[in-house]
């Protein structure tokens, strides 16, 4: 006895080709990848001790993800990004994001002593839109804390709410993504 197979449930050689060089079409516009770094901005002098900010650094771009991460792994393995022309200023990495050439986030991950604890993107526009309400909330509380003079209270929540936004990976990448973030966690 034979099972009915449907004529569509196989794919020519041409069609594996033709949908091969599509993805890949598809990919190269997206490409190069650039990786940036939110960063505490603060001076050496202690004149300056209660001065903080943020600051965004370009850590540069590069040609495909598994070059991308490396490349956060390398400048922030140190604990601290090069700050360029001013020697005093400290730059102590905070986020990292990797963005392709439409601006759509590829892969976020936090700083944590002198490594990188990657977001793990999500699954499906259903968890993004959870992801969105929670994070939504975490800002909302921040606020309040702010209103309330807790500062200490503020920051967290806000970097709370960072790392789940850290999680919004766009559509076109989730499972690239995803994958990357498996292989970071077995190396």
């Amino acid at each position: 006895m034979t099972a009915p197979i449907s004529q569509t449930a196989f794919c020519g050689p041409g069609d594996n080709l033709i949908g091969g060089v599509l993805a890949r079409l598809r990919l190269s516009d997206r490409l190069p990848l650039r990786v940036s770094c939110s960063c505490l901005a603060h001076w050496d002098d202690p004149a300056l001790d209660q001065l903080c900010i943020n600051r965004e650094v370009d850590l540069g771009t590069c040609g495909d993800l598994a070059a991308a991460m490396a490349l956060v792994r390398n400048g922030v393995a140190s604990g601290h990004v090069d700050a360029g022309r001013d020697a005093a200023l400290r730059l102590v990495p905070q986020f990292l994001t990797i963005l392709d050439a439409e601006h759509c986030l590829v892969l976020a991950g936090e700083a944590q002593m002198g490594g990188v604890q990657w977001c793990t993107p999500v699954n499906s526009d259903a968890e993004a839109r959870r992801v969105v309400n929670e994070a939504c909330g975490f800002r909302a509380k921040a606020r309040a804390a702010t209103d309330a003079d807790e500062a200490a209270s503020a920051a967290a929540l806000l970097t709370r709410a960072q790392a789940l936004e850290g999680r919004l990976v766009d559509p076109f990448w989730r499972d690239l993504a995803a994958a990357a973030v498996d292989l970071a966690l077995v190396a």
